[in-house]
């Protein structure tokens, strides 16, 4: 069983947490209720409690993360992940809290802040980056390929991410209903890198 990376989680864990400090920092400034959750219009639809927007937020993106590293680790035996996209993995969710829950922060004392762009801004950066490394990998996971196979569909999957960053990025610029647009450009992304894999793997292997 490979080594769980302690020091890594301790590190992003710690991440998560430090919107706490800004939190309590403006404890007094902030209302009562503050909004958590926005439509694709940039408009609240839910609200929590400032103790809850502060201290259980933060505690529930740790969990998440604590959780997604643990079992990232604890099934890597025979991966062979590039290190750097492991180490953008397992900062994901961290730096996702250091930048959304300040920026419901100062949404909640009134700055003119456009969540959808901020949310899609940082959806579309993580899709480029991911994309910019799958070509470099080998194999696929839990799936018995050839390194030739494995690295023709991880360029194809890549090149196919790098889009879909692309587009959101893009839908920033224009109404939300790109960015809806955008979002269900997904389902057949996925369908289509489904189905490549399929064709690739189901040829023969050339002979030498």
């Amino acid at each position: 069983m490979k080594r769980i990376q302690w020091k890594t989680l301790f590190v992003t864990s710690l991440a998560c947490l430090l919107p706490i400090l800004l939190g309590i920092a403006l404890w007094d400034q902030l209302p009562d209720l503050i909004p958590i959750h926005f439509n694709f219009y940039g408009e609240p639809d839910n609200f929590a409690s400032k103790p809850f927007a502060i201290f259980g937020f933060a505690a529930l993106m740790v969990v998440m993360h604590v959780f997604c590293c643990l079992v990232y680790d604890l099934s890597a035996e025979k991966q062979k992940t590039p290190a750097k996209l492991v180490r953008l993995v397992k900062w994901i969710i961290p730096v996702m809290a250091l930048i959304l829950q300040p920026v419901i922060f100062f949404y909640a004392l009134g700055w003119n802040i456009d969540i959808r762009r901020v949310t899609v801004f940082l959806v579309g950066c993580l899709l480029i980056m991911t994309g910019n490394y799958l070509p470099k990998m080998d194999h696929l996971n839990n799936i018995k390929v050839s390194p030739d196979k494995a690295r023709k569909i991880n360029r194809f999957l890549g090149f196919e991410t790098v889009i879909m960053g692309a587009l959101m990025l893009l839908s920033i610029f224009l109404p939300p209903i790109a960015s809806v647009i955008a979002l269900i450009l997904l389902i057949p992304y996925t369908l289509l890198a489904i189905i490549y894999a399929i064709i690739v793997g189901r040829k023969k292997d050339e002979v030498v």
